[in-house]
């Protein structure tokens, strides 16, 4: 039982995607519709509108730059209107509910795959600090003081010793 499909007018069905070695010629197709042209005269016009459009008649080169009307001045600014530290206060209230993440770092170290792949229960990994010394407290992945580890009510927590100031802060982005 066989299928029969409906073809628009315009539209002719196709039995297969890849041509005939012995397919006829593209001039040799019969026009579909009674007023279109062939595909050969159809080429043959678009061909003689392209030579029609006009020819550039050379392309630019090098040249036809000239430097000698460019001018160069020295950059004006405009005066601040508060110095850059000054003490007054600033408005950053709009950003006082803005949550920031916040951790503390005991140390590091680097471990071959091997290494991590031998972990397990009762594993050490050695960090790089000492027992004793200051750990980080970072905010927003940024190391902003220093402290020691105390224990509150069966929970960590971290008494800040120390607050790295903003030369240090810079510096440390400086060795990233």
């Amino acid at each position: 039982m066989t299928e029969d499909k409906d073809i628009g007018v315009n539209e002719t069905p196709i039995e297969n995607e890849q041509p005939d070695v012995g397919a006829p010629a593209a001039a040799d197709i019969p026009v579909v519709n009674e007023g279109d042209a062939a595909e050969a005269d159809a080429e043959a016009a678009m061909l003689a509108m392209l030579e029609k459009l006009p020819q550039e008649e050379r392309s630019a080169s090098a040249d036809d730059i000239h430097f000698a009307s460019a001018s160069a001045s020295k950059a004006e600014f405009q005066q601040l209107s508060q110095p850059a530290g000054s003490s007054e206060a600033r408005n950053i209230d709009l950003l006082m509910d803005v949550d920031l993440p916040v951790s503390i770092e005991l140390g590091r170290t680097k471990l071959a795959i091997s290494d991590i792949l031998a972990l397990g229960p009762g594993s050490v990994v050695e960090l790089n600090k000492l027992a004793g010394e200051p750990v980080d407290l970072l905010v927003n992945n940024k190391v902003v003081a220093k402290g020691e580890v105390v224990v509150i009510d069966e929970n960590f927590g971290l008494r800040i010793t120390q607050l790295v100031t903003p030369e240090e802060r810079l510096r440390a982005l400086g060795a990233e």
